[in-house]
């Protein structure tokens, strides 16, 4: 990076206007990874998301709109090294600016719901091998259901007075997966059982399901413990010592005092592997 000592406020101006999409589809277009018209995710982090002129890395708890503020606040780069970076692509490179329609203050609201089901249960059942008796009781404590619209599954996460604050999205006929606008990441998708002093942590839904129905094969009682997603992992930045945990697993610990014993079952990629450091560092 450029040891230059500073940079004039014409050139600062012009970098604090470039977008992280514009930023992306110029100088990094296969670090963009596609999940519906409009709505992109890193390969980097799979938690943070581009929509609506926006960014929002959901692990952390943190978003914007700037290629600045992503570099500061996700890859861990100094303000100046950032910015004459972005401002040495400028230089070299004008951008195609991507026009996108921006939408502020979402408020959260979850998807109409499909009069039955039954898509999503197959999917679940037939081409996930989730067992039946672990769906059937998920949809009986309203933690899934079908959207109307594209009859993909709605999973929904709840805050502490049983409100829901959090969805995701899951195609059941194509392999897209989004989290639904105005979701509050802390509140994610759990399975909780309070006289249990043990939490698994899994990256997906159909993760942590996919764990309940292993024990279930194997004869054990899948509902003794709690269960949580982060929806999704993401790698250490500058250093383990300015990394944070996911804000799914701070809420919920937070919200369980009770919780002594940790079980991590993160994906093995460096994401799932990075974040498994982070929080046996921060834990």
């Amino acid at each position: 990076m450029s040891k230059r000592k500073g940079i004039s406020k014409q050139d600062l101006k012009r970098v604090k206007e470039l977008d992280l999409l514009t930023y992306f589809k110029n100088y990094e277009p296969d670090e963009l990874v596609k999940n519906s018209r409009g709505d992109y995710t890193t390969r980097t982090h799979s938690s943070l998301h581009l929509s609506n002129g926006l960014w929002c890395w959901w692990a952390q708890g943190i978003g914007g709109k700037t290629a600045l503020k992503y570099f500061i606040e996700v890859e861990g780069w100094d303000f100046l090294d950032a910015a004459l970076h972005i401002n040495d692509l400028l230089d070299n490179q004008p951008p195609l600016k991507i026009e996108q329609k921006v939408k502020s203050n979402y408020r959260f609201r979850l998807p109409y719901r499909a009069e039955n089901d039954d898509k999503a249960i197959s999917y679940l059942v037939n081409e996930r091998c989730i067992d039946k008796d672990i769906v059937q009781y998920c949809k009986e404590q309203y933690l899934f259901y079908e959207a109307e619209n594209d009859h993909s599954i709605v999973f929904i996460g709840y805050d502490e007075q049983r409100i829901p604050k959090y969805a995701c999205k899951r195609a059941t006929d194509d392999n897209w997966k989004k989290d639904v606008l105005g979701s509050d990441k802390q509140y994610s998708f759990s399975i909780t059982n309070s006289d249990s002093h043990s939490l698994h942590v899994f990256e997906s839904v159909i993760d942590l399901l996919s764990y309940m129905t292993l024990l279930k094969r194997s004869g054990r009682d899948y509902l003794k413990d709690n269960y949580l997603s982060i929806a999704g992992a993401t790698i250490i930045g500058k250093s383990i010592q300015d990394s944070t945990v996911p804000i799914a697993l701070e809420t919920f610990l937070n919200n369980h005092p009770s919780i002594t014993n940790l079980y991590l079952h993160l994906d093995n990629d460096r994401a799932g592997k990075d974040t498994t450091l982070k929080i046996m560092y921060h834990y």
